[in-house]
């Protein structure tokens, strides 16, 4: 368990203690582009497996919640969601890197075509990551899961606000009417008016792939968690 707290605790610092302060700015200048982002990388790499390998070496312990069906169908239904956009955020403007929100937003902002998706949310894989966190927290109430899809939850929860504040620290005239005709929470810009959706906009092909990658995670879930199945 002691492992898994480390790796936890070195995850959610490293992220939160550089791209969501000043440091990021200072390492950016002093280092470069590409050498933050690959020292970067191996930072996040490398916290990441320990945070992982801590929780297979760690016991369940006392559950702070039962499971239960009604909790793995919620979760099933939360990891079908974030499969889809994670598949669709990743093949938007075709850029599959870890900065894919950015890098998908600062294009739009320039004045390309706003995607279907980014019209739902400018933060699609960012949403993945907290549903794919919160179903598994749901579903499991042991320590050693709250600890790993804790962090994983508070990284993404507070990485999906840092990055808001800094497209609107740095914003020109395009990228702010970029974010006045979007939004961060899932379909707020649509009900609100501020943008509208046609279904040919919708990546359709990339929503398939989505489906098939969580048959995909259905399917060999147990293979990979102790031998839990996926329920919907």
């Amino acid at each position: 368990m002691e492992l898994l707290v480390a790796g936890c605790l070195a995850f959610v610092l490293t992220h939160l203690g550089i791209s969501g302060t000043p440091l990021r700015g200072v390492l950016y200048g002093a280092l470069g582009k590409g050498a933050y982002l690959g020292l970067y990388s191996v930072v996040a790499i490398g916290t990441f497996v320990l945070m992982v390998y801590g929780y297979a070496l760690a016991g369940r312990g006392e559950y702070l919640w039962a499971p239960s069906l009604a909790a793995y169908r919620v979760a099933g239904a939360l990891l079908l969601i974030a499969v889809v956009l994670w598949v669709m955020g990743m093949l938007v403007r075709n850029v599959a890197t870890g900065l894919i929100d950015a890098t998908a937003v600062q294009k739009t902002a320039a004045g390309q075509a706003i995607p279907g998706l980014l019209k739902i949310t400018r933060h699609p894989v960012q949403w993945a990551f907290i549903l794919f966190s919160l179903g598994h927290l749901i579903a499991n109430g042991d320590p050693a899961s709250v600890w790993l899809f804790g962090s994983l939850l508070t990284v993404s929860l507070v990485g999906t606000l840092s990055m808001e504040a800094r497209y609107r620290r740095e914003a020109d005239a395009k990228m702010r009417a970029f974010l006045d005709g979007t939004s961060m929470v899932p379909f707020l810009a649509l009900l609100q008016g501020r943008a509208q959706l046609r279904w040919g906009e919708i990546n359709w092909l990339a929503f398939a792939l989505g489906l098939g990658a969580f048959a995909a995670f259905y399917w060999l879930h147990a293979y990979v968690s102790g031998g839990v199945s996926l329920s919907l």
